[in-house]
């Protein structure tokens, strides 16, 4: 019998193979509970255009027995890859794969798949047993189903569902010193790694940068992501967008993005979010002022360098002038709430360590945000009501992106012989 596969379509949920049976089962004997999900129960897709390799959907529970540690709400997270494969020739543009290529590259990702899910699942339950979500900002697990040798299609976690959240998307520019939770929680989340047992480690190990991203990276994927970026603002953007067509396929240096911390001199590589950027944060609004609430989507989970998150983090959130200004002053911030969380315990790395980590991580963590652009502000535009300001949209957008791209060619200006030249870690003033 064929197995299912998270590539097609499904006969589940939301053209997913999970289905209501599949999470009762697993919510009963999780929960300790004979409640099933009624039939009025309720379910909506959310986040449909920032789920870009899940379903996430809004359950809102008719529980057939009521029990007070039953969420009256909560949100399902499947894995689907069905949607990657527009993304993915939308950023290749007007240079497509063969179908054999597009063939390939699918099956890898649904391999990725599996173990990104099993990973997140990991590290949820590493989370909950350090029980410090006030302080790191993660949502409260449920229930959750891993992927395994029998079961290659069923997947999912059941997660806090946050009211009156919002996601600051692209087209929002966050103030630096609202970014103060968000880096103290990311700096006692690193701190954390001191804590990890080896078991743990190994639960979260196995992401793989380059070859998650090296079929998108190719030389004609780097042309179509440049393109697609022209095209949020041609009369701004075409002569920056140039000045990075001419390095060609040597902007892409996965041999530093990869082992970064031994090119900058880190011996300890820490815990990294994987996936920091704009849409994995939720705010709230009190006392009139936006607030991070949650952090979520621990998908990307590894081991590795501390600036990885950071650099997303900045590119998706501030505006690049405030970014440009102000990285030095937050990346002092962090630092100072990561030796707190430290406490008597060793730092695994210096400030200059980190700041080194910054310029040379930047050019692969824009780059790996450049193609969401481009989608991002067209979905957005669409979707605006008449109370919207769309000209105010794609000024933040194409302002970020003008010096999202002044800072590639900067920063691959600065490291691109780091690699050649290696003889010992880079250290500068």
């Amino acid at each position: 019998m064929k197995q299912l596969s998270i590539l097609e379509n499904g006969d589940g949920l939301f053209n997913t193979h999970v289905t209501v049976q599949d999470v009762q089962e697993v919510i009963q004997e999780q929960l300790n509970t004979k409640s099933t999900l009624g039939k009025n129960t309720k379910y909506t897709v959310i986040g449909e255009k920032n789920g870009i390799m899940s379903r996430i959907i809004l359950v809102e529970p008719d529980w057939t027995v009521d029990a007070d540690h039953l969420p009256s709400k909560f949100v399902l997270k499947i894995p689907y890859c069905v949607h990657i494969q527009g993304l993915i020739r939308q950023m290749m543009g007007a240079n497509p794969m063969s179908k054999e290529q597009e063939a390939g590259l699918m099956m890898m990702f649904e391999a990725e798949a599996h173990g990104v899910h099993n990973r997140e699942v990991n590290m949820n339950t590493i989370l909950e047993k350090w029980n410090k979500g006030e302080t790191l900002l993660n949502p409260k697990i449920y229930f959750s189903k891993k992927f395994d040798s029998e079961n290659k299609s069923k997947g999912f976690i059941g997660m806090e569902y946050v009211e009156n959240s919002i996601v600051r998307h692209l087209y929002v520019n966050v103030k630096p010193i609202e970014l103060y939770p968000v880096l103290k929680s990311l700096a006692y989340f690193q701190a954390g790694t001191l804590q990890l047992t080896d078991e743990e480690k190994n639960s979260i190990t196995g992401f793989d940068f380059a070859k998650m991203a090296g079929p998108a990276l190719t030389e004609d994927g780097i042309k179509g992501m440049l393109q697609q970026a022209r095209l949020i603002n041609a009369e701004k953007l075409d002569e920056k967008v140039k000045k990075i067509e001419a390095f060609g396929h040597e902007v892409v240096n996965f041999e530093l993005a990869c082992n970064l911390n031994k090119y900058v001199g880190i011996n300890q590589p820490v815990l990294v979010h994987g996936d920091l950027w704009s849409t994995n944060i939720l705010w709230k609004e009190r006392n009139g002022k936006p607030i991070a609430d949650k952090i979520i989507d621990y998908a990307g989970i590894h081991m590795g360098n501390p600036a990885e998150d950071i650099v997303r983090l900045f590119i998706s959130t501030l505006s690049g002038a405030d970014r440009q200004t102000h990285w030095k002053h937050l990346l002092n911030q962090f630092y100072i709430y990561f030796l707190e969380a430290l406490q008597s315990d060793k730092a695994p790395y210096t400030l200059d360590q980190l700041k080194e980590s910054y310029r040379c991580y930047f050019v692969t963590g824009g780059l790996g945000l450049l193609p969401l652009f481009g989608p991002v502000t067209q979905a957005k535009l669409m979707m605006c009501s008449e109370n919207e300001d769309k000209d105010e949209y794609k000024r933040i957008i194409t302002e970020k992106m003008e010096r999202l791209l002044d800072d590639v060619e900067k920063y691959h200006l600065l490291s691109r012989n780091v690699t050649k030249s290696y003889k010992k870690p880079v250290a500068r003033n």
